[in-house]
């Protein structure tokens, strides 16, 4: 039998959680600004929604950092096992 190193949560899952975190907050922030917007002043309203656009870029990359991670994860598993 091999002595393999234990495997450690690899900071490719941390940082995607750290980044899923990150947009959900952004968008957190960016629904407040589109609430308290008017209709009249599109121009506070562009910046919050062009932002909410780009964190839910943001959470589809991390998100499929995540699985891209979990599948190398399964993969030494199998390896080890």
């Amino acid at each position: 039998m091999s002595s393999l190193p234990p495997i450690d949560l690899p900071a490719a899952l941390q940082s995607s959680g750290t980044a899923v975190k990150r947009a959900l907050a952004g968008l957190d922030r960016d629904a407040a600004a589109i609430a308290a917007g008017s209709i009249e002043n599109t121009s506070a309203l562009l910046p919050a929604l062009i932002d909410s656009r780009q964190q839910l870029l943001y959470s589809k990359a991390a998100t499929k950092l995540m699985a891209s991670a979990d599948e190398m994860i399964g993969t030494l598993i199998d390896v080890r096992a």
